[in-house]
């Protein structure tokens, strides 16, 4: 079976693919005159040294590099790395994964766009998209990570299965597994979507076959990855909460509390599972699901990285178009993601621990807003899905 997709027309074809580009050269520009941390290179540096470690013929986390990243994430670097290389100079690198990140941008977009489809008109459709392409957070980390790539794996996931490419959908997830590992969880729902029209055959031997080939890379030296579950960071529900306790005189070992949110964690997974299972199969659900899986994962884990928010955004995208309040949430929490990560990073705040009394207040704010944000996206109605028709 190929995957059809009905034609989209010229103007909103053009529109996305110069969007996302236009976004990062305008936000280039605000953060060279208008914010202290314009670019934000760190990340860049450890995938070029990685890279250099691997074309010497040693394991990229080699000389002490901090990569901790599943074989596939080094796709887009080794392409670069490679123009690097032929052109002889560094700075290719760099204007290889910006271009190539963008590439995964405008795929994002169209992705959004066509699984928007299945809920509204071309019009909503292409909003959904819109906001996307122009949301300034994601678009920023585009220029400094590599997140966007996992997030177009797992977007492709959900288009391919949506559009009736079962094996696809299978596959473009686990894929995202040994990218980023984070786009697996998407896995379960896909299956649960594709069980009320197929079997469970496929979907057990393609996780099957990528247990086993995860063992072997874990076997193999990939055990560096590990090292994620020891990092604690000051940007998180769990270390908030803890601020709190301290606060009040109630003494809680960090490590409970920690073991809590992932036990509450694995209950909402259970939960979610169970919800699809026992619920209608539609797109709407497969998106809300997938949402709260996601935001679970970023928000409850004792380490995040503000540019995790990337990937959620582009369900939140679909959910939130239909509708004027829900464009303007989506607009304001961009906002608000981009000032806590570059704007009040090392002021307010730095990885490891707060730099100011603010930092506190400043991150209740966010996560309450950030749980408005995701309320909002769940009062999707699938039998309303139109406001601006």
């Amino acid at each position: 079976m190929n995957l059809r997709l009905p034609p989209i027309p010229k103007i909103y074809r053009n529109v996305l693919i110069l969007t996302s580009p236009l976004t990062k050269i305008l936000l280039l520009i605000v953060m060279f005159f208008g914010v202290h941390n314009y670019f934000d290179a760190y990340d860049y540096q450890l995938y070029y040294s990685a890279m250099q470690n691997i074309f010497s013929g040693s394991l990229p986390w080699a000389n002490n590099i901090p990569i901790l990243y599943p074989p596939f994430s080094f796709v887009p670097m080794i392409i670069s790395y490679v123009i690097s290389l032929i052109t002889s100079s560094p700075t290719w690198f760099f204007v290889s994964m910006w271009v190539l990140l963008s590439i995964c941008d405008i795929i994002i977009a169209f992705c959004i766009y066509y699984i928007g489809l299945k809920l509204y008109s071309k019009q909503t459709s292409f909003i959904a998209a819109l906001l996307y392409s122009t949301a300034i957070s994601v678009m920023f980390f585009s220029l400094t990570k590599f997140d966007a790539f996992p997030t177009c794996i797992m977007m492709l996931a959900i288009l391919f299965t949506i559009y009736g490419e079962k094996e696809k959908g299978y596959l473009f997830s686990i894929i995202g597994l040994f990218t980023k590992i984070w786009p697996i969880v998407a896995y379960p729902f896909l299956w649960m979507y594709n069980s009320a029209i197929g079997s469970y055959k496929q979907a057990v031997l393609y996780l099957v076959g990528a247990g086993i080939l995860f063992a072997i890379m874990i076997y193999s030296g990939y055990s560096v990855l590990s090292v994620f579950t020891n990092f604690v960071y000051c940007n998180t529900i769990v270390f908030t909460i803890n601020q709190y306790l301290v606060m009040v005189g109630i003494v809680l070992p960090f490590d409970i509390l920690v073991t809590v949110f992932r036990i509450l964690l694995i209950g909402i997974l259970i939960g979610l599972m169970f919800y699809q299972y026992k619920n209608k199969k539609d797109v709407s659900t497969l998106l809300k699901v997938i949402l709260v899986a996601i935001m679970s994962i970023v928000f409850m884990i004792q380490y995040r990285s503000p540019q995790y928010n990337v990937w959620f955004i582009p369900i939140a995208a679909l959910l939130l178009a239909n509708r004027w309040w829900g464009i303007i949430t989506f607009i304001g929490v961009q906002i608000l993601c981009f000032i806590e990560f570059p704007v009040i990073w090392g002021s307010i705040y730095v990885n490891d621990n707060y730099t100011s009394p603010l930092a506190l207040w400043f991150f209740t704010i966010y996560f309450i807003i950030m749980g408005v944000f995701l309320i909002m996206c769940l009062k999707f109605d699938g039998r309303k899905h139109e406001t601006f028709e």
